[in-house]
């Protein structure tokens, strides 16, 4: 049940949970954090993987998440379990305007900030992930944001996380 997945994930307290069950010839799959059910992660998918290997033996299980089908490899080794997953389809797009001035509000960042050689984009790997990059080094240590507002705007927005870049290089 989507609640009582809900609760244990706000009990456990992990940036995610994972809840998998056996479904014909595949396992169900769904990831809530604390306070909302989110698409996909792959930390939690690869954990399940060496919990899946651990339990079942060595394989390549299918599972079915909320948007897409994915395959995780586990196998026992001397010293525990590995896993290795596969991605749900990537993907990438020009952020729109509006979302990366969202964005620089939340960060208290203008658009002068940005670095103009990285345009700021949503990347996508079963979580749409915002991410832009700062001209400036001291731009990130000066990072201030409303945990609150942030949160209510990435769940608005459909985004699992932000991400604030710095390109040391021009490589």
């Amino acid at each position: 049940d989507p609640a009582k997945m809900q609760d244990i994930a706000r009990s456990v307290g992990y940036s995610e949970t994972v809840f998998a069950a056996p479904q014909k010839n595949a396992w169900r799959v769904r990831y809530f954090a604390p306070e909302s059910e989110v698409e996909f992660c792959g930390h939690a998918t690869i954990a399940l993987g060496a919990v899946l290997a651990e339990r079942y033996g060595d394989g390549v299980f299918d599972l079915v998440l909320n948007t897409a089908q994915i395959k995780v490899e586990g196998l026992r080794t001397p010293t525990g379990a590995w896993a290795a997953l596969q991605s749900p389809a990537t993907s990438s797009r020009s952020a729109p305007d509006a979302l990366v001035a969202s964005a620089l509000a939340l960060f208290s960042y203008a658009s002068e900030d940005l670095d103009p050689r990285i345009p700021p984009a949503v990347a996508s790997a079963g979580l749409n992930h915002l991410v832009f990059v700062l001209k400036d080094r001291d731009l990130l240590k000066a990072m201030h944001y409303d945990l609150a507002v942030g949160r209510d705007f990435m769940v608005q927005e459909g985004i699992g996380t932000i991400s604030l870049l710095y390109a040391e290089t021009p490589q």
